[in-house]
């Protein structure tokens, strides 16, 4: 009786033991973890909006888990872009780089757009400059899930610039990004130009190795560098802005169906709300600027839209080797 007993407990311990570890698997299978990495700083709007998106993706009752690594921690955009290819990383909020396609370049192009209204339209899925972003994107492995525009980039500066309300002569050297299409445009703009790394910028202006520079959104110029100038015009000439993608190996094999169209809604929405609040954003930082004593040079909407329309009629057509004169077409269809 105690071995009938014995045995019997045995397989009784066995059957529950295998039948924990089931339930056990099925949980962990059941729960799809995605790395999503960005590079924003904490206290940026764009992480609140990272910190929605988890909520919203793990409350939306598909079983996804969702581990964020904000501010760079797990590299640059470059990196990040590469890290994603491999699938290393599911989802990336960051600038999306040309060096793996020059072609993406075109999220440089000066006067890409040059309102809120225009940026919103742009920006949005079914525009020529969206479908092709996204074709490329796809190409190197990647999916897009949304573009943001984070504000209009001016230009700064520690003295009044000459004919700031055209494209004539400003009499200033200012420092300009790495990117082609930035330096050509601001050349075409009538400034002279110096390529100097973001973090040097800020001595570069205060030494007076040059006169400002172009590259930062109204919150940016606020933030860091008010401190080192007198005047800024708000040309609108670039837009900063990031995209929302994810890694083809992560949205072909490790989500469903259910779970793919949560993640596309969720970054569909965090996409959409960007408009608005660069709107309010850009608007709040120049009178903070204008509170702080740098004086904000006023462009009526008709001066920068002739401005907007000069620099594509003549810096454009400067890209078409690099960027192609159909995809230029294209995007010009957009505006």
């Amino acid at each position: 009786m105690k071995k009938i007993l014995k045995g019997f407990s045995l397989k009784a311990a066995a059957a529950t033991t295998l039948m924990s570890g089931a339930l056990l698997s099925g949980s962990v299978q059941a729960e799809t973890l995605l790395r999503i990495a960005t590079t924003h700083a904490p206290d940026q709007y764009a992480s609140e909006v990272m910190q929605q998106v988890k909520k919203e993706l793990e409350g939306a009752g598909v079983d996804l888990k969702v581990k964020l690594y904000m501010a760079s921690q797990l590299g640059s955009g470059e990196q990040l872009m590469g890290e994603a290819v491999r699938g290393t990383i599911d989802i990336v909020h960051a600038f999306v780089y040309s060096h793996k396609d020059p072609v993406l370049e075109i999220n440089s192009l000066p006067y890409l757009v040059s309102s809120y209204d225009e940026m919103e339209k742009v920006f949005s899925p079914g525009s020529n400059f969206y479908n092709l972003f996204e074709q490329r994107m796809d190409n190197l492995g990647l999916k897009l899930l949304g573009i943001t525009g984070e504000g209009f980039i001016g230009v700064m500066s520690s003295s009044v610039p000459e004919n700031y309300r055209t494209t004539g002569e400003k009499g200033q050297n200012i420092r300009v990004w790495s990117a082609q299409a930035a330096k050509l445009a601001t050349k075409d703009l009538g400034y002279k130009t110096t390529t100097i790394d973001w973090g040097d910028a800020f001595p570069a202006i205060q030494q007076g190795v040059v006169d400002g520079m172009i590259g930062a959104t109204p919150e940016a110029t606020y933030t860091t560098f008010k401190e080192a100038i007198s005047h800024y015009v708000p040309y609108n000439a670039f837009v900063e802005n990031t995209a929302y993608y994810a890694s083809n190996k992560t949205w072909q094999k490790k989500l469903n169906d259910e779970q793919r169209k949560v993640v596309k809604d969720v970054f569909t929405r965090a996409s959409a709300g960007f408009v608005d609040w660069s709107r309010k954003n850009d608007a709040a930082n120049l009178e903070k600027l204008q509170a702080f004593g740098v004086e904000v040079l006023p462009l009526s909407d008709a001066e920068r839209s002739a401005i907007a329309q000069e620099i594509r009629t003549k810096t454009w057509p400067k890209l078409e080797q690099r960027l192609g004169k159909d995809i230029l077409d294209k995007i010009v269809a957009d505006l």
